[in-house]
């Protein structure tokens, strides 16, 4: 089996659901793939002052090549909201033309990439709904783009994955070829000890005689401040450490027991992870949380760590997490902490690795990939 597979995320970024799954149907399930970046715009590349927006190609091994076609002669992609014509995307198709053909599957890992394959009816089309893709951005006309686009696959596509429940009914109210596949654990992270000057100054903390509660991923519009702002006002041992590109630094905390670090290449995660002795899901508690199925969860009980999260649907399925719909419940919880136990004893904390690896997602793919027959769907409208 062929796939081009187009992510919304690089290649070398942090390792996520993309880059994972790839690198499991390549190396697991003899299927070739090809990985397909993102284009950059030339006037992002320029007021980047880089040069990401020229043609890259890199071949990882015989079944797996690395593709961002140019970005050279297009626009930012908000702009599709009134390109009718599709010119915005013309140049990708025909850098990306020669691969589609080559290709049994499309899978879009993002509606934003929907212009670029459109045409191409007659290969089977996955969409991968990882996320709430247009809750994650503040761009107003991005957000137009997405639920266009979005619109379009739930009623195209010949198969739909999904990351959580919530989304996995709103596709099936669509189409009724819609599945739930989680995110996972990736067992790598179990195997690396590679310290990083991150873990280096969190052990150092440490020694201070302070409690680490740590949180890795991203930070933006979703992040609440105001529980790291009750961590720190609880007890001056409390310290709160935060690994990951910042999208808000003006919202960020000064205060001596706030450390922020730089994101770190993903060999560097678990030994991270393992030096924390809380871990945090600070989510704003809203409505669009309880479509993410939180990958940083996965990995945080892989090392069976205490985890302080905010609920949700998909928080509520995890075990042994310590859970506050609101500031005065995490405030409770706070106050009683550090005598919780761990989540798991030897034999739990196995059985939980091993049923959520990233393998195990990727076989439930390929078992779905391998039953999917071509839709019609010429009486569905572009």
């Amino acid at each position: 089996m062929r796939v081009i597979y187009f992510s919304p995320i690089y290649w070398d970024d942090l390792k996520q659901r993309p880059q994972h799954l790839a690198e499991e149907m390549v190396n697991n399930f003899n299927i070739s793939l090809t990985f397909v970046e993102p284009s950059i715009s030339i006037l992002t590349g320029f007021l980047g002052k880089n040069s990401g927006y020229l043609k890259r190609q890199q071949e990882i091994n015989e079944n797996l090549l690395i593709f961002r076609p140019s970005g050279c002669l297009r626009v930012p992609k908000s702009i599709d909201i009134i390109d009718i014509f599709g010119l915005n995307s013309l140049y990708e198709r025909m850098q990306l033309i020669s691969f589609i053909e080559q290709a049994d599957v499309i899978w879009l890992g993002s509606p934003i990439f929907y212009p670029l394959v459109k045409k191409f009816r007659q290969k089977i089309l996955v969409f991968d709904r990882m996320d709430d893709y247009s809750y994650l951005t503040t761009n107003y006309l991005l957000k137009r783009v997405i639920n266009k686009f979005e619109s379009m696959l739930l009623k195209k596509s010949d198969i739909i994955f999904n990351s959580s429940v919530q989304l996995l009914q709103s596709s099936k109210a669509h189409n009724e070829h819609s599945y739930l596949v989680n995110n996972g654990i990736d067992l790598s992270l179990l195997k690396f000890a590679v310290d990083s000057n991150v873990t280096k100054e969190i052990k150092k903390i440490k020694s201070e005689g302070k409690v680490i509660f740590g949180y890795i991923g991203a930070v933006d519009h979703w992040f609440d401040y105001e529980v790291i702002d009750a961590i720190i006002n609880k007890s001056s041992k409390f310290t709160v450490c935060i690994i990951g590109r910042d999208n808000i630094p003006e919202q960020r905390i000064n205060h001596p027991n706030i450390h922020y670090f730089q994101p770190v290449p993903k060999h560097f995660v678990g030994p991270i992870i393992d030096s924390f002795d809380i871990c945090l899901y600070p989510f704003i508690n809203e409505e669009a949380i309880n479509t993410i199925n939180p990958v940083k969860i996965y990995e945080y009980l892989s090392f069976n760590k205490k985890v302080l999260a905010v609920k949700s649907k998909e928080t509520e399925k995890f075990p042994g997490l310590y859970l506050y719909n609101n500031i005065n419940e995490f405030n409770s919880l706070l106050g009683e902490i550090l005598s919780f136990s761990s989540p798991f004893n030897a034999e739990e904390l196995k059985e939980f690795t091993y049923h959520n690896s990233w393998t195990k997602r990727a076989e439930e793919i390929v078992t779905y990939l391998k039953g999917v027959k071509k839709r019609d769907t010429t009486s569905v409208s572009n």
